[in-house]
């Protein structure tokens, strides 16, 4: 199959099982360039497509929870030349996850293993500070649009966190406890909510961003397993909630009506929208393949392999980056 509408945008990819970044063929998903000398084992991935940078945190060999051997470095990545321009050693931080751009132009990524949050300055790459996540471990994280705030959740504590950016760093001005625990976050673009993936059952929690109260609990009817990625399309008129363990995605529209699910395959973990919005990309690493979801069809169009098994993947826009070497 080709995807349509992809020219002029570049496919990058994380290959958590093989430890490898990989650069994919926009249109047909074909492994096009591998970066492998990097330290094991990379997960998830930050694009920036006004620096021509890639952020990609290095974890450890390990898995949420149990990491036996955690990394301390972020991989950049010039996404001009396709190449690993420098490590960031975030020492003695350690096992670095999620990672977003803030309102106020630096990076905030949470380092699971140490329970806080290290501020890089993508203009250095550089640590310029750090925020305690006053939590057992923060694994995720997400940026409140057009506000110099953040939303953390506590996976097993089964808390969400409000923290404001402030001269030394930020501090967390709200907390709040869920009835269950929590497996992933993400903030709508349009609408004053986070939505987040109950870890103790197949549902999702609609949280106002702004007070940390739940709104509403809306039940995962297609899902077997509790869910794990929140995923909105760029304008947040669609969401995507993914299975944890469960090979299923399924659909919602701005204000958290149901639309479909479709079906994916083994281990699903992260996706990524299409530059046009009709289709959804999602990354099943046990089964090496990329699952293809129509949003018009409402259904997975083709399941493509890309071996070994990705995590992550992101579109980002070629021009106008220039080389970072």
């Amino acid at each position: 199959m080709k995807i349509e509408n992809t020219a002029g945008f570049g496919l990058i990819a994380v290959d958590k099982s093989a430890g490898r970044i990989l650069f994919l063929d926009p249109e047909t998903l074909k492994i096009r360039k591998v970066i492998d000398d990097l330290p094991r084992k990379p997960h998830e991935l930050l694009v920036l497509p006004q620096k021509g940078k890639a952020y990609v945190p290095v974890f450890g060999d390990g898995v949420h929870g149990d990491n036996p051997h955690p990394e301390h470095h972020i991989a950049v990545v010039d996404l001009a030349s396709e190449q690993v321009i420098t490590l960031i050693d975030i020492s003695p931080y350690q096992g670095p996850h999620t990672a977003r751009l803030g309102y106020n132009g630096l990076i905030y990524c949470c380092c699971e293993e140490s329970a806080v949050i290290v501020i890089i300055d993508p203009q250095t790459d550089t640590v310029t500070g750090t925020i305690n996540s006053e939590s057992y471990n923060v694994h995720r994280l997400a940026v409140i649009p057009g506000k110099n705030r953040l939303i953390t959740e506590s996976e097993e504590e089964g808390t969400l966190s409000q923290i404001v950016f402030d001269e030394n760093g930020g501090r967390i001005i709200k907390k709040m406890s869920v009835p269950g625990s929590l497996n992933g976050i993400d903030v709508s673009p349009i609408r004053p909510w986070v939505i987040a993936t109950n870890g103790s059952a197949p549902e999702i929690f609609v949280i106002d961003r702004e007070q940390l109260e739940l709104q509403d609990t809306i039940p995962l009817k297609r899902h077997n397993k509790p869910a794990q990625i929140v995923r909105f399309r760029s304008d947040g008129e669609i969401v995507a909630v993914i299975g944890d363990f469960d090979p299923v995605v399924s659909f919602f529209d701005a204000d958290m009506h149901y639309l479909f699910s479709a079906e994916l395959q083994e281990k699903p973990l992260d996706g990524t929208f299409t530059p046009d919005g009709r289709y959804f990309l999602v990354a099943n690493e046990d089964s090496g393949t990329v699952s293809v979801i129509s949003l018009e069809d409402g259904k997975a169009t083709e399941h493509v392999a890309v071996p070994e098994g990705c995590e992550v993947l992101a579109y980002y826009p070629l021009k106008p980056f220039a080389s970072q070497q």
